[in-house]
């Protein structure tokens, strides 16, 4: 699948029905986002205080509780304030241009009990179908942390690994940057 076709006009899906191979996912699965429409996409992101780092009014909130929402809207207005703790939402922002910046809801919660670990929760939703339900995927990932680390110790061998994997693709190995 690829956004061009011979003669190199673009490609615009009406449609993508996923029924595909698990291959056919991994090769494409980030073009179909391109072209799905998603509803809503919320990332939530919560960790001990102390792992964040925070700028701009951002910086001045305070835990109200043992578990505070110190941040809640668009990915947009999160990330100029937590540039260090907003990766995986703007991640998931570029990989849903549906919805972008401003359509991904991030949430950052700072949460007393998380004292060696980040939690992400995303939850995505699509179009009703004829029934008038949705589909919907949720994951949730913890990540091992120091006390007070910005990024969880399972991260850099996750990034590592996935480095490794892109140099070893039969498509198109190495690294390509665009």
């Amino acid at each position: 699948m690829g956004d061009r076709v011979k003669g190199g006009k673009s490609r615009h899906p009406d449609l993508v029905v996923e029924v595909a191979h698990p291959k056919i996912i991994h090769e494409s699965g980030a073009q179909i986002l391109r072209h799905a429409n998603l509803l809503s996409l919320r990332v939530t992101m919560a960790t001990h205080p102390d792992g964040f780092r925070l700028e701009g009014p951002l910086a001045a909130a305070h835990s109200t509780g043992p578990c505070t929402v110190l941040y809640e809207g668009p990915v947009r207005g999160l990330c100029p304030f937590a540039p260090r703790n907003s990766n995986t939402m703007a991640a998931a922002a570029l990989a849903a241009p549906s919805l972008g910046f401003d359509g991904v809801i991030g949430v950052l919660v700072a949460d007393l009990s998380l004292t060696d670990m980040h939690v992400v929760d995303v939850e995505l939703s699509g179009p009703p179908g004829p029934t008038g339900r949705s589909f919907a995927v949720h994951t949730h990932r913890e990540n091992p942390a120091e006390p007070g680390a910005v990024t969880g110790s399972a991260t850099v061998t996750a990034f590592w690994r996935s480095l490794l994997a892109c140099c070893q693709l039969p498509s198109r190995p190495g690294i390509h940057l665009c």
